[in-house]
């Protein structure tokens, strides 16, 4: 099981060149994890989290999207998103999107938020402890780890796709 909580970030529509100008900006603060505290500067701001790490960030030319991964101790980073979703430049009229999957693997939240307003927020997936548990025994008949990563991915790509197609593509075709 995870040690932290985990959230995939994924903001949409980025252009390349957006892309390279955050990065000069920011640059030196990607790699030491600043930059969490430069799009949102106030930790009041960050909806009563006390520590987000950042764990990874990449840009996807060929989609045009930006990439995080954020680590927290329980809480998933809604707060902070809603403000980071708004405060820099590189973000307005953005769709970002947000799984949370919290450290136990019992729940998994999908938020997404555009230019300050939380669009979603809802669970995605949930399972109790007794259930996560049995994926990781190798005793138990029926149960692997593969399959439990496999729900918990299934249910992001899906929650990912509905708020493309809804709040990009002005429609959806699945009912979430």
């Amino acid at each position: 099981m995870n040690a932290t909580t985990r959230s995939y970030i994924k903001v949409h529509n980025i252009s390349p060149e957006q892309a390279e100008d955050f990065e000069f900006d920011y640059e030196p603060k990607i790699r030491q994890s600043e930059v969490l505290q430069q799009l949102v500067p106030s930790s009041d701001d960050w909806g009563g989290v006390d520590w987000i790490g950042l764990g990874e960030y990449e840009y996807n030319a060929s989609h045009e999207t930006m990439h995080f991964v954020l680590d927290t101790k329980w809480a998933p980073p809604t707060e902070w998103l809603r403000n980071m979703s708004m405060g820099t430049h590189y973000f307005q009229n953005k769709l970002v999107t947000m799984a949370t999957i919290q450290k136990d693997e019992t729940l998994v939240t999908g938020v997404s938020a555009m230019d300050g307003e939380v669009m979603q927020n809802k669970i995605i997936f949930e399972k109790d402890a007794e259930e996560v548990g049995r994926h990781y025994d190798n005793e138990q008949p029926g149960y692997a780890l593969e399959s439990l990563d496999n729900q918990i991915w299934d249910s992001i790509g899906k929650f990912v796709k509905v708020c493309e197609q809804f709040y990009l593509e002005g429609g959806y075709k699945n009912d979430y």
